[in-house]
């Protein structure tokens, strides 16, 4: 057996970066062999953690190693995120996040305690969240097309609800105002508005689909369009945005994310059991029947969703001037 103080100085360099990817392999080999804790930056029985909670069962079945779901809410998500961004880098600390936290957020605040772009790895796109146009059932506008006419004959004169200034649902309609020239006068909740719109107290409102499929089916609200590019297998018969509104798609993604520095090797294979777990048919089932849309990425696939995301809703809130500080 050689010692590295016997080899010229040229040769040690290589010999180094040998036993570190030796070290980093067996790491990964092991990897876990202690408790996982999943980050998520939101209050219990939300959709993320609902939804982090099936991938932690599984991961716990998978692996023998319990996984504990960390609900630490406020802030808009940043003190989550802030808190997974600090955490050890070796897999065992993960982040849940949604696409408010990691392409919004930074446009929004001035001061934040992380950095989406650089201190996290993304590690998986687990699945998409469409949006419902939903409008009071008691309002004359059952379409798209109703309510573009309606709002360039007669602009700011119709309200849309939002879950506060910044949020998903405030960003998207500015946006969409954006896309067709019209103007909306917006309103802005802290919680779910739903009900003011129900009872026609408020227009419109972009509802995540988990809970705006009741309220279709209800029909205590008219279904007006899907944010995503296609039809929703949830509510086929609710056409997509993009069919009045050629190109719009808009959707929260959720996925999993590790802190920067996270051995690649470990993040890879927190990708591929997160792919086979989203693709196992009960897992599947349960994620479909809340109107999400599986996906199970790579994780290249998710860092570049991830950057292209952060540019396109940074431009749609630096031209609308949404800032909280």
């Amino acid at each position: 057996m050689f010692k590295i103080s016997t080899l010229r100085p040229w040769l040690i360099a290589p010999v180094l970066l040998v036993a570190a990817a030796q070290a980093l392999a067996q790491g990964a080999a092991a990897y876990p062999n202690k408790p996982i804790r999943i980050i998520v930056p939101f209050a219990a029985g939300i959709s993320p953690d609902v939804v982090a909670r099936i991938l932690g069962d599984k991961l716990a079945q998978a692996w023998g190693q319990p996984v504990v779901i960390d609900n630490k809410p406020g802030a808009s998500g940043m003190i989550g995120a802030e808190a997974a961004a600090k955490s050890a880098p070796d897999g065992y600390t993960l982040l849940m996040s949604v696409t408010a936290i990691m392409s919004m957020n930074p446009h929004i605040y001035s001061k934040m305690g992380y950095d989406p772009l650089k201190d996290f790895k993304p590690v998986s796109h687990i699945l998409n969240v469409p949006f419902v146009v939903i409008a009071a059932p008691n309002k004359p506008i059952s379409s798209m097309a109703d309510l573009i006419g309606a709002a360039k004959k007669d602009p700011g004169a119709i309200d849309y609800a939002s879950l506060g200034a910044g949020s998903h649902s405030h960003v998207a309609v500015e946006w969409l105002m954006n896309q067709t020239g019209i103007k909306l006068n917006h309103v802005p909740y802290k919680a779910s508005p739903s009900a003011d719109v129900m009872s026609g107290m408020v227009s419109l409102y972009f509802d995540p689909i988990v809970t705006a499929i009741p309220l279709v089916a209800a029909q205590k609200v008219k279904a007006l369009a899907i944010s995503t590019l296609q039809r929703s297998p949830a509510l086929p018969n609710v056409p997509a945005i993009s069919e009045t509104v050629p190109g719009f798609d808009t959707y929260a993604f959720q996925g999993i994310y590790a802190p920067a520095g996270t051995p690649d090797a470990i993040v890879n294979k927190l990708n591929a059991e997160l792919v086979r777990i989203v693709r196992l048919p009960d897992v599947q089932k349960k994620l479909t029947d809340f109107g999400y849309l599986p996906v199970g990425s790579s994780v290249e696939a998710f860092k570049k969703l991830g950057e292209e995301d952060h540019a396109r809703y940074g431009k749609v809130i630096r031209d609308n001037g949404i800032r909280l500080d």
